[in-house]
């Protein structure tokens, strides 16, 4: 299910497992940020035939990281989705397939993606490396480390969005960083948060990547490291 939250931009929540987020965007670019596992596929096209699109009006995607419950449906929506897909240069080996995740991270955790990635179908779509601060269309890029190596947040200006990926969950209203389990390092969390803080202006809406987008967004995410 779409659900609009302003003009341009929907959110598809998706119901398999950790229930990830799914975004669209039409900013005259239209764009989906991060793509849940394989088997929200049906839950992805009907949220794009909702908002009015199908897969093939797809221009970009953009992914906050490499787990397989952001990247996992890309693969099932090509050839009729056919649009480069950019990620931080630090995660992308991993979405290109050139890489597998170490079996260390996350306390023991990352076995389970190193695993999972081994039956992971990635998709084959242009994969195109972005660093801190580089635009993508009207969204910049914001390197948040700590959650994965290359971790990032997008920052939507004329949305008055921020789409911050797993950097925060959302649970019972309120955000919560990313913690120790679920983070290579938790520590760089909370710093990359106060980064993200300093480094813009306000947001109405934080799209987080688990739970519900909230509006007054940069309140909430300040409330995190208060």
């Amino acid at each position: 299910m779409a659900t609009q939250l302003s003009e341009g931009l929907w959110h598809v929540d998706c119901r398999t497992r950790d229930r990830p987020n799914v975004y669209i965007v039409d900013d005259g670019v239209r764009t989906l940020v991060d793509a849940g596992w394989p088997g929200d596929e049906e839950t992805v096209r009907d949220g794009l035939d909702e908002a009015g699109f199908e897969p093939e009006d797809i221009d970009q995607v953009l992914l906050t990281h490499y787990d397989a419950d952001h990247v996992g449906t890309l693969a099932r929506l090509t050839p009729s989705l056919d649009a480069p897909v950019f990620v931080h240069r630090d995660d992308a080996p991993y979405v290109a397939g050139n890489r597998l995740p170490p079996w260390t991270a996350r306390n023991g955790l990352e076995t389970f993606h190193r695993l999972y990635y081994r039956r992971l179908t990635l998709p084959n779509l242009p994969i195109r490396r972005i660093g801190d601060g580089d635009e993508i269309g009207s969204f910049r890029a914001y390197h948040t480390p700590g959650h994965t190596p290359g971790h990032v947040a997008y920052v939507h200006e004329g949305l008055d969005a921020a789409f911050i990926g797993d950097l925060a969950f959302e649970v019972g209203g309120r955000l919560r960083p990313s913690g120790r389990v679920t983070s290579y390092d938790p520590r760089s969390v909370e710093e990359s948060i106060r980064t993200l803080l300093d480094r813009t202006r306000r947001f109405d809406y934080v799209c987080p990547g688990h739970g519900r987008p909230l509006e007054d967004g940069r309140a909430h995410l300040l409330r995190t490291v208060e």
